[in-house]
């Protein structure tokens, strides 16, 4: 009779201890983010189409060497930091994820801005970025250079350009067996965000970048179109 007076006890114990603990991970995952934004991407990387990075953790190879040569444009749909208002901001990275991304260390990156962005929306994406992408990065520069960003669902044709003429991505809507639908890969992580639509195939007509001693070009490569949900605490 006593033993089963504790064991009731100590049941009774264990219950409150979890109810307790779903208490505060629920209190925790309640609580709104300090940032959220949505954001559409045009990209493109030196990969084989499919950019094989999703799935392991190391890149295409490439003669004797694994790399991963991408620009990233996005444009944020919508979105908020700390009360800024972040709809509009178009950003541009170029870089490389080199050998060893899978190990957490990535190679050369460089961050540019449209000129419409305002001193408080640049802070407030130098803090998303980082998380969105938590790697360790070689950050050659951060620049602002006007950014054109147009997707035309009609033609099939994906473009993203720097007014400096040192970058283009130009993508064709891979058309499959049936021109009238996109090819789309569900069910698959881009980077930190916790969700998105999917990765919208447009295979790489032209993917370029120059600049501080680096050089992208490549044709016929890995490319596509997402929108991504992200949302996060700030660290500034």
């Amino acid at each position: 009779m006593k033993r089963a007076f504790w064991l009731l006890l100590l049941a009774v114990a264990v219950a409150g201890l979890a109810a307790a603990q779903y208490g505060n991970r629920a209190a925790q995952s309640s609580a709104p983010p300090g940032f959220s934004i949505t954001a559409s991407y045009i990209e493109a990387c030196s990969c084989d189409m499919f950019c094989p990075c999703y799935f392991n953790e190391h890149a295409t190879r490439h003669g004797n060497a694994h790399f991963c040569k991408f620009n990233n444009v996005l444009r944020v749909d919508k979105g908020s930091y700390k009360g800024t208002n972040l709809a509009g901001v178009k950003a541009w990275l170029a870089g490389d994820l080199g050998p060893n991304w899978g190990k957490g260390q990535a190679d050369w990156l460089v961050i540019m801005f449209d000129p419409m962005i305002t001193k408080a929306q640049e802070e407030a994406m130098l803090d998303i970025l980082p998380q969105l992408y938590p790697m360790k990065w070689k950050v050659l520069g951060v620049e602002k250079i006007p950014i054109e960003w147009n997707v035309d669902t009609s033609k099939g044709i994906a473009a993203a350009r720097l007014g400096n003429g040192k970058g283009e991505v130009i993508l064709e809507k891979w058309k499959g067996d049936n021109p009238g639908r996109e090819s789309v890969l569900q069910n698959v992580k881009y980077w930190a965000a916790q969700s998105n639509t999917g990765f919208r195939m447009w295979k790489n007509k032209r993917h370029y970048y120059e600049g501080y001693g680096q050089k992208i070009e490549y044709s016929g490569t890995n490319g596509f179109l997402i929108t991504i949900n992200f949302s996060g605490q700030p660290k500034s």
